[in-house]
């Protein structure tokens, strides 16, 4: 097997940045290709995507993944086709682009030991040579000899000056391949070159002699089009007033020079490149001798360099500008790294976890030192003061680290976000939709522990707003809607919570045909109960309303597995609907599962911790002002709306005689409803630090976790969502 060398380190640090840098290059090259116009595609976009191939090639190549160079080898061909204009990109290059990169995926998986069997890219090699073997058009197929372009250069702005001799280097190497016109030389900071080039080749390849003596983001190239190849030989032509006429220098013999032969010429072995940068620098001729350098002698070297033609342009009167001032260069701020790019460390998530757990452990040291500084009575008054300034302080600090460290676990929800518009791609040609899909709030952050759960819910939400939502383009057009239907993705924080909104314009539930399943299925819902309550059944297991199934739904899988993921998550699922118009899914889950803001109450002497998000407000009860509804149980009235009340401690025996002459009821909200939870007291509110019951004991209904108190004792930490629908059981004890 292949060993990489010392002279690259650690080889296995150097093969686990090579895995993450080939994943963040097919996920770049996947958005780009699904966001691509194929009617007319940007050259910079098919030149990011060679950039991005070449890339994971090389440095398979490197450490020995044959089976990945391989098919990157085969997308440069193809790509290579594309960029260099030997023929129009159509859909069926980009399925198979996307193709491979799904295989490259496997590929770099199965290196890594994720994936246990290597993938069969057979199939997916014998496509994209198929690809490669379409027939040119017309116009490019007729031309003879190598395939000559028009590319607009803009140099800059630039962050400090060029070194001239390299810049005279560039100029003069790219005069040799091909012809250089139109060149403006501002050579300060903040200032920057342009101008036109013919030459043989594509606009990666130019990148790449331009990236020798300028920053990759200080460049940007415009390709202008296939033009037919100079008949006489490259030239540089300035565009200063009083510039020499470059036509009337000789061309070397071919003795001396061999002929250009394209970009290839430009890269040299990178010892020469230092040589020609070595060699001594001529002297510049004196501004006098600028002028007469049209009648120098053949020997001359006439290149003008940079310094002059800033003073030559300098010393022009502004009447002398040219009348048309060079087009805009186009600068795609998405594809090229910007001067002010963030800098990322890679850090391992047991790293991340283990400090998570450490700052959790101080939360716990200063609620601990809080209840000793409180039971300190026999403190002097001015003891007593200092102490709680100091706890205070504590406090502050402990919550500003606290806050410090849970955002080095955030993740924007652009991660799951991402691989979305590849998913409606592909499901809407294959249900031969049109959709459209628009997704806001991608900087939204998330505990990435909560990403990496909530991503397949959040698929299947979308497949099913494509596959049941919306119509075919011809049910659309005759319902007077466009013909291309839209699924929406809306991400915000609320609060301590994130919210997610999967949506659709349409055709929206629909009641009937609802009830009517729900009748088949034996589930008890009232014809005239509310919207929101029928739309909630769709959420049972195995509920479908589809006449047929298909490999994509239909089997009455999907909906109930959603909620109880986004529950496991201590989230909640809501829908709403209206017929002809659309449905809307909304997701809501806590911004970190690591430390919550909580109320802890008591139930029979014992503490438990109520989620602060899911509680709505507490008040006083007394015995006389509860009522018992026949089928209902006991309910609340609370400002003209009645609840439903549900005792605790009914699920929590007590430990101790607990007074029934008056009890709390707290008012927490979930599922989009509202209930009253009878506790015997509240004890306060606070940061809790959530402990796995799972990990240290096993999974119990309605509980959620564990924290350790200020005390030392620890409180269970109660699931709202299921502790309301097990209290509803006759017999129903946790504990």
């Amino acid at each position: 097997m292949f060993q990489p060398s010392n002279t690259f380190g650690d080889p296995v640090a150097f093969r686990t940045i090579f895995f993450e840098e080939a994943q963040e290059h097919l996920a770049n090259v996947e958005a780009i290709l699904l966001r691509m116009d194929t009617d007319a595609p940007h050259p910079d976009d098919l030149n990011a995507i060679f950039r991005a191939v070449h890339s994971i090639k090389g440095s398979a190549a490197m450490l020995g993944c044959t089976e990945i160079a391989a098919l990157t080898h085969l997308q440069e061909n193809l790509l290579d086709l594309l960029r260099k204009g030997e023929r129009p990109i159509d859909p069926a290059d980009v399925n198979a682009m996307l193709k491979a990169g799904d295989v490259l995926r496997l590929q770099v998986l199965h290196r890594r030991g994720t994936v246990a069997d290597a993938p069969d890219a057979t199939s997916v090699e014998a496509l994209l040579r198929e690809r490669v073997a379409q027939p040119a058009t017309d116009a490019v197929a007729g031309q003879s000899g190598p395939v000559t372009r028009s590319f607009r250069v803009k140099l800059g702005p630039l962050a400090q000056p060029i070194d001239e001799l390299d810049l005279d280097m560039m100029l003069t190497g790219l005069s040799d391949m091909g012809t250089v016109k139109d060149a403006v030389v501002d050579n300060t900071a903040g200032g920057g070159v342009t101008f036109e080039v013919l030459l043989q080749g594509a606009a990666a390849d130019l990148q790449s002699v331009l990236a020798l003596v300028v920053a990759p983001e200080q460049i940007a190239i415009e390709t202008l089009g296939v033009v037919a190849a100079p008949a006489e030989e490259p030239q540089l032509q300035a565009t200063l007033p009083g510039a020499p006429k470059l036509e009337a220098v000789p061309s070397p013999s071919p003795a001396t020079a061999p002929a250009p032969n394209g970009l290839d010429e430009f890269f040299v072995d990178p010892a020469e490149f230092k040589n020609r940068k070595n060699r001594a620098k001529p002297a510049e001729p004196k501004p006098a001798e600028f002028a007469a350098a049209e009648h120098a002698p053949d020997n001359v070297d006439l290149f003008v360099s940079p310094e002059q033609f800033r003073k030559a342009r300098k010393a022009q009167p502004a009447a002398a500008a040219p009348a048309q001032a060079t087009p805009a260069v186009d600068v795609l701020h998405d594809l090229l790294p910007t001067a002010h790019e963030t800098t990322f460390i890679r850090v391992s998530t047991e790293k991340i976890d283990l400090l998570v757990n450490l700052v959790g452990e101080l939360v716990i040291t200063e609620a601990m030192l809080a209840r000793t500084g409180a039971l300190a009575e026999d403190v002097a008054n001015d003891g007593r003061y200092a102490a709680n300034t100091g706890l205070a302080d504590l406090s502050r600090h402990t919550r500003n680290l606290q806050e410090a460290v849970l955002a080095i676990r955030m993740l924007p929800i652009s991660n799951v976000f991402q691989r979305f518009p590849r998913v409606v791609h592909e499901l809407a040609a294959r249900l031969g939709k049109k959709v459209e899909l628009k997704m806001f709030g991608e900087a939204t952050e998330l505990d990435r522990g909560l990403i990496e759960k909530i991503s397949d819910p959040l698929t299947h939400l979308v497949r099913n707003a494509i596959d049941h939502g919306l119509e075919p383009p011809d049910v659309r057009l005759a319902a007077g809607k466009p013909a291309v239907g839209t699924v929406t993705l809306r991400a915000s924080q609320r609060g301590g919570n994130i919210v997610i909104e999967v949506s659709d314009d349409g055709r929206g539930l629909d009641r009937d045909k609802i009830l009517a399943a729900a009748r088949r299925r034996g589930i008890p819902i009232s014809p005239e109960a509310p919207d929101s309550d029928i739309w909630q059944v769709i959420f049972e297991a195995g509920f479908s309303t589809a006449d047929q199934v298909t490999d994509v739904s239909g089997r009455g899988v999907g909906m109930d597995v959603v909620k109880r993921n986004i529950q496991a998550l201590s989230g909640t699922v809501d829908l709403t609907s209206v017929p002809g118009q659309g449905t809307r899914v909304t997701v809501s889950v806590p911004l970190t599962l690591a430390i919550m803001e909580a109320m802890t109450i008591a139930i029979g002497g014992e503490t438990y911790v109520l989620p602060l998000a899911s509680v709505v407000e507490s008040l006083s009860v007394a015995p006389d002002e509860l009522h018992t509804l026949p089928g209902h149980g006991d309910t609340l009235r609370v400002r003209d709306e009645y609840l439903p009340v549900h005792h605790l401690a009914k699920l929590f025996p007590p430990q101790k005689p607990r007074d029934q002459a008056s009890a709390i009821a707290v008012i927490v909200e979930t599922d989009g409803s509202k209930a009253a939870l009878l506790v015997d007291e509240l004890v306060g509110q606070q940061q809790v630090v959530v402990k796995s019951l799972e990990t240290n004991f096993r999974k119990v209904p309605g509980l959620s976790g564990a924290t350790v108190m200020g005390d030392g004792s620890v409180a269970l930490i109660l699931d709202v969502a299921h502790l309301v629908r097990l209290s509803g059981r006759e017999g129903a004890m946790l504990l």
